[in-house]
């Protein structure tokens, strides 16, 4: 009974230890290389706090089983038991995964929560309600897009033997492009404007920035209503992708 939950939380501390320990050497050694100047809007902590934070909504957006667990239907044969359900096939995957996220949202928060407490309360202050509500409307969207954005890519694996590298290039896309790695702030304002109407902010640096309290009102409707918007057309291109493969699949393997 005790060895999961124990090996859960032990990784999931060491995890938010290891990833606050290399950000607070690494922006450290970057604010020395630069004369001992700063980023205007972060201190050193705040920007421990933005990976950290990132990195746990990483694990929150995808887990291991549904990473590429439509595509590994596909390949083995078990969509077929999918196709008789009663409900759609995305709806019925959407659901396991929202349990799983939710779960993962949770347990993160309060590892994050004992972190920030410990650690950095005196620097960056604990988020206020305003902040948690704007973040929290923020990860849902964002779960509910990076699940129909992983759905149109493992789509194509009915034409395609492998998709892996395809998700993997997704996820290094959010790290340059959704800010995972770096606070979309310090980018040049001309990429901040470019990225403002793609789907890669809501993915990781709107709901970093709106729990650190550095999110405007405006930026977060512009934010939730593209990231919406966004989680549509996706919608519509992995059902498009997914009911034309469906006319040719044949189930081999089931």
């Amino acid at each position: 009974r005790l060895a999961y939950p124990w090996g859960f939380w032990t990784s999931l501390f060491a995890e938010l230890f290891i990833v606050g320990s290399m950000n607070w050497y690494l922006w450290n050694a970057i604010i020395d290389s630069r004369g001992g100047v700063g980023f205007a809007g972060y201190t050193t902590w705040s920007l421990v706090l933005y990976t950290m934070i990132t990195s746990t909504l990483r694990k929150v957006q995808v887990n291991s089983e549904q990473f590429a667990g439509i595509a590994e239907d596909i390949y083995t044969g078990a969509l077929n038991k999918y196709l008789v359900y009663p409900v759609p096939y995305f709806s019925f995957r959407f659901a396991m995964h929202l349990g799983s996220s939710l779960l993962s949202l949770v347990q993160g928060g309060l590892a994050l929560g004992v972190f920030w407490w410990v650690a950095a309360r005196a620097s960056q202050p604990l988020p206020s309600a305003t902040a948690i509500l704007q973040s929290l409307c923020l990860v849902m969207v964002s779960i509910a897009l990076r699940f129909v954005i992983n759905s149109a890519i493992q789509a194509s694996a009915f034409w395609f033997e492998q998709i892996w590298a395809l998700l993997v290039l997704f996820s290094f896309l959010i790290m340059l492009l959704g800010g995972q790695l770096v606070p979309l702030s310090l980018y040049p304002p001309w990429a901040q404007g470019i990225l403002a109407f793609t789907p890669f902010p809501i993915l990781a640096a709107l709901p970093a920035e709106a729990l650190l309290g550095k999110l405007a009102w405006i930026d977060f409707f512009w934010g939730l209503g593209v990231g919406m918007v966004w989680t549509l057309v996706f919608y519509g291109i992995a059902n498009f992708v997914f009911k034309l493969g469906v006319r040719n699949y044949s189930g081999i393997g089931a």
